[in-house]
């Protein structure tokens, strides 16, 4: 099976890449990893952010000016499903994809979808849609010049496949895959050499510490600096707000463990909130599973002198710029 899995299958262009810059598009600003395929593997050559309000027109750092560009965005309406088709694959023209989403306008939405398996009786799709208008938005600043873009796609789902293309050893899994945006939060579930199941959630990282600020009288930054920091200890408050994402990881988990009897053996989140490990602990204690950190900056070779340390450390923000990247540059060969 090609795990390129979890791609929004949003293609615009073709080719054989060898250097490309990702661009995580988010709420808090614009995250760039550039990252080259090289004697058979994967190096970093550098890195650039720049916070919100991103500027416009974005001017990029001439280091990071690649040929090649694979853009992350994540627009509120932009929805990801995995879903189940009682059909075989060459039989799916007439199913109502953008229906089976909850899309009323399906001209006002680019639509993507990946075959992940199929049998006589049953396709399993993943699918992933996003408003035009957002679409649209994130490409016109590169309407000319370089870099020129290959591929567009949703920001959890491209921090969720980067663990997977960098760890092949992955696949043969059962794990829980979490990117914690600033507004949604992206779930996946795979099992050996297959995916078995995606959810988003309105559950970000910003309503977590907007409720954790609430609970202890205080504003969200300094929630999260004087709690994540060790200066206030807030142990059962902080376990109270992660509390419903933590409950709808275990229905999906128990989904996929009466589907496909498989017992998942890890959790792996990406996300600025978990460069430190205090916050994804609560998840810890509620599933009751270990938990990595997808950190593409410590994870893949560098170029010598171009990533700091303290960059390094904040690599997990930089999960979905890195995995669109790597999704597009061509499979590394052994």
């Amino acid at each position: 099976m090609d795990f390129s899995i979890l791609k929004s299958a949003m293609a615009l262009g073709n080719g054989r890449l060898n250097d490309v810059v990702g661009l995580d598009f988010g709420a808090t600003g614009v995250r760039a990893v550039r990252i080259a395929s090289k004697n058979g593997g994967f190096l970093v050559s550098n890195v650039w952010c720049a916070p919100a309000p991103v500027p416009s027109p974005l001017v990029l750092p001439r280091e990071m000016l690649a040929r090649a560009a694979a853009i992350a965005v994540s627009p509120p309406d932009a929805v990801a499903k995995l879903l189940s088709i009682p059909r075989p694959a060459s039989k799916l023209d007439d199913v109502p994809f953008a229906e089976l989403l909850g899309i009323a306008d399906p001209q006002a939405f680019r639509i993507g979808m990946e075959i992940e398996d199929s049998t006589a009786s049953e396709t399993r799709v993943l699918l992933a849609a996003m408003p035009e208008a957002a679409a649209d938005a994130t490409l016109r600043p590169f309407a000319q010049g370089f870099p020129v873009p290959q591929s567009l796609e949703i920001s959890g789902l491209a921090a969720i496949n980067g663990a997977l293309l960098v760890d092949p050893a992955l696949r043969e899994k059962s794990l829980i895959l979490l990117d914690l945006g600033a507004e949604i939060a992206t779930v996946a579930i795979t099992i050996p050499r297959k995916l078995a199941l995606v959810r988003q959630f309105r559950i970000g990282a910003n309503a977590i510490l907007r409720k954790l600020g609430e609970n202890l009288g205080m504003d969200a930054e300094t929630a999260m600096e004087m709690v994540g920091d060790g200066v206030i200890s807030a142990d059962e408050q902080v376990q109270s707000v992660f509390d419903p994402l933590a409950r709808q990881i275990i229905l999906g988990r128990d989904f996929v463990a009466r589907r496909h009897n498989a017992r998942t053996d890890g959790l792996h989140v990406s996300g600025g909130l978990f460069q430190k490990p205090f916050w994804f602990a609560p998840l810890q204690n509620a599933l009751g599973v270990g938990v990595t950190v997808w950190n593409p900056l410590a994870t893949l070779p560098a170029a010598p002198g171009a990533l700091a340390p303290e960059t390094v450390a904040q690599g997990c923000r930089f999960a979905a710029a890195a995995g669109v990247a790597l999704a597009a540059l061509e499979p590394p060969h052994p």
